[in-house]
């Protein structure tokens, strides 16, 4: 029995899914873009907001938007490193969009969204990347429906001019709905701790679910795959305990299939019904040549390599289950393996240090299938998830997968 009770027919049942995995991925449908499927979650929205609360968020239906409200990262969330212009760019924006009219040209936006860098001592450059970041943000608004374009693009702003022809509608209104919810406020009211003083301090005290099951719930369909190793101790009890019948019903309210293992758990979309459309920003690399570059066709080599020589436990080990290698035996490997495939960039099979710290970046902060534990040496950890994906030989078609790890997104 799903969480819809069962007494729905089968097709509204996977209607319900498809619903709920949309949701659960976008977080923002609005209107004139979105009505047909804004339509479809206003009939369902009681059983929706039972679904989605199942896995930590919060269902807002207005008549022309639909937002949803994700919970705070676990506490155990890797933060990544150095800053980020894109983020600092999109809350610049969103500050500054405030106090311009409903119809403002693109040039308009850009200079509010400077005047509000230059207030908090934000040097502005003008450079590529900077304009870069501000467009990136101003795309992301546009997709979220808080700007809309009515004549031109956003991304006419990298071409350097101070007032490109582009003609933007800001939805006031909207903005409302772009600030997390339940952040904890002063006396003034104003945030208690800056997040660019403080993300980490700003990420600890959001509020998160009480109830354990449903934290990691919401893990389960927000990562590619919930590691024991990350988990507090109710939260391992309640894995331990209740995640093979709670949450199988949790993942068969999106569509989804519960496989766990000792190591930890994951929800896995049944190849029959996979839609790479709804299933998150981050797809993992494909297992041919064709389908891989260098970097990709690299890590997953370097998984294989990983899952049959690594070595088990030892100092800085996430787990049990994982294996892990020094740097520099990665960094070997990988030299063996661009003596073997002449087709890599011929940059990177020159410059392996560099192609190590590529094929880290696909592994760790996307896939969440390796650790890297700093010391003498750095250690890299190799998830027992990853061994689910292999490298084929060159001539052997791809068969159908039987599931594929689920990643949010946004998320």
């Amino acid at each position: 029995m799903s969480l819809f009770g069962g007494w729905r027919g089968e097709d509204e049942e996977e209607d319900l899914w498809q619903l709920a995995r949309v949701l659960k991925t976008r977080g923002w449908l609005v209107g004139g873009r979105d009505d047909a499927v804004i339509e479809a979650v206003y009939r369902h929205r009681s059983v929706l907001r039972e679904v989605l609360a199942a896995v930590g968020c919060v269902l807002v239906v207005e008549p022309d938007l639909v937002r949803v409200y994700n919970p705070a990262p676990p506490l155990s969330a890797r933060l990544p490193a150095g800053d980020s212009p894109r983020g600092v760019w999109f809350w610049l924006t969103v500050s500054a969009l405030e106090s311009l009219p409903v119809k403002v040209r693109l040039g308009q936006v850009a200079a509010a969204a400077r005047a509000a860098a230059a207030e908090i001592e934000l040097p502005v450059t003008q450079s590529r990347a900077e304009l870069a970041a501000l467009a990136a943000g101003l795309r992301r608004l546009c997709a979220c429906g808080v700007l809309e374009e009515l004549e031109g693009r956003v991304e006419a702003l990298l071409d350097g001019e101070d007032d490109p022809p582009v003609l933007l509608r800001v939805h006031h209104t909207r903005l409302l709905h772009v600030l997390p919810r339940d952040v904890p406020v002063d006396e003034w009211g104003q945030w208690g701790i800056d997040p660019a003083g403080d993300p980490a301090g700003w990420l600890a005290r959001l509020a998160r679910p009480a109830d354990a099951g449903i934290r990691v719930c919401a893990m389960l369909v927000d990562q590619a795959v919930v590691h024991a190793c990350d988990l507090g101790e109710d939260e391992l009890q309640w894995l331990s305990d209740k995640v093979a019948t709670d949450g199988a019903a949790v993942a068969r309210s999106f569509g989804l299939a519960l496989e766990h293992r000792l190591e930890g758990a994951a929800f896995v979309m049944p190849q029959e019904t996979y839609d790479e459309q709804v299933m998150g920003p981050f797809r993992f690399p494909g297992r041919s040549r064709s389908s891989a570059g260098t970097v990709r066709h690299a890590a997953l080599l370097l998984i294989d390599v990983l899952s049959a020589e690594g070595e088990r436990g030892g100092t800085g080990a996430p787990g049990p289950g994982w294996r892990g290698a020094p740097k520099s035996w990665v960094v070997g490997r990988l030299g063996e393996m661009a003596g073997r495939h002449a087709w890599w960039s011929k940059d990177l099979r020159s410059d392996l240090p560099r192609l190590a710290e590529d094929v880290r970046q696909v592994l760790e902060p996307g896939a969440d299938l390796l650790r890297v534990v700093g010391g003498y040496e750095d250690w890299w950890w190799l998830s027992p998830a990853g061994a689910r994906w292999t490298v084929l030989p060159e001539e052997q078609p791809v068969p159908g997968m039987p599931g594929v790890w689920v990643k949010e997104a946004g998320r």
